[in-house]
C-alpha cells in the first residue's frame, strides 16, 4: 500500500525527466570526426545514429530514416605490410588515432538518396552511394553501392528484393 501510494506520487515529477532521459538516450544522434561534412536533407529521422566524418562526407537526401544504432562510417585506417600505417618504423606519431598517414581525411564520402529506411544495427561503410528509395534491412553491412529502389539485407549487404514490387 505505501509503495503504490508512493509510486503515484512519484509519477508526475517524474514524468518529464524520464522524457528527457528517453529524448538524449533514444534520439540523439553522434557525430564523430572533422574531416568531413554531414548534409542532412528535409525531415530526416536520425534516431541514435553514429556518424563518422573522419574520412570523408555524408549526404543525406530528404525523408530518410534510420532506425536506433545505425553506423555510417566514412574512417578508413590504412596499413603497410600487415601494420598500421602510423605504427611503420620511423613515424612519429604523438596519437594512438595514426595522424593522416593512417587515417586519409578525404575520399571515403557517403551518399544516400532520398526516402531511405536504413534498419536498426546497419553499418554503412565509407565511400558507397546508396539509391532512392532503398530498404537495408536490419544489421546490414553495406560496404558496396545500392540502385535505387533496392532491399538489401545481409553481410555484405546484397539485393534481396526491390521496393517497386
Amino acid at each position: 500500500m505505501f509503495f503504490e501510494s508512493l509510486k503515484i506520487r512519484l509519477r508526475g515529477p517524474l514524468r518529464p525527466l524520464m522524457r528527457l532521459l528517453k529524448y538524449y538516450l533514444y534520439d540523439t544522434s553522434f557525430t564523430v570526426g572533422y574531416s568531413g561534412s554531414l548534409y542532412l536533407g528535409k525531415r530526416v529521422c536520425t534516431a541514435n545514429t553514429l556518424f563518422n566524418l573522419s574520412s570523408g562526407s555524408i549526404y543525406v537526401g530528404d525523408y530518410t530514416i534510420f532506425s536506433h544504432n545505425v553506423m555510417v562510417l566514412t574512417g578508413r585506417h590504412l596499413f603497410k605490410d600487415g601494420r598500421r600505417a602510423s605504427l611503420q618504423p620511423g613515424v612519429e606519431n604523438p596519437g594512438w588515432g595514426g595522424g593522416d598517414e593512417e587515417v586519409p581525411p578525404s575520399g571515403y564520402d557517403i551518399r544516400i538518396g532520398k526516402s531511405v529506411w536504413i534498419a536498426a544495427g546497419s553499418i554503412i561503410s565509407g565511400g558507397v552511394n546508396i539509391g532512392d528509395g532503398v530498404i537495408v534491412m536490419a544489421n546490414s553491412v553495406v560496404t558496396k553501392n545500392v540502385p535505387d529502389y533496392a532491399i538489401v539485407a545481409g553481410t555484405p549487404a546484397k539485393i534481396i528484393g526491390d521496393t517497386r514490387n
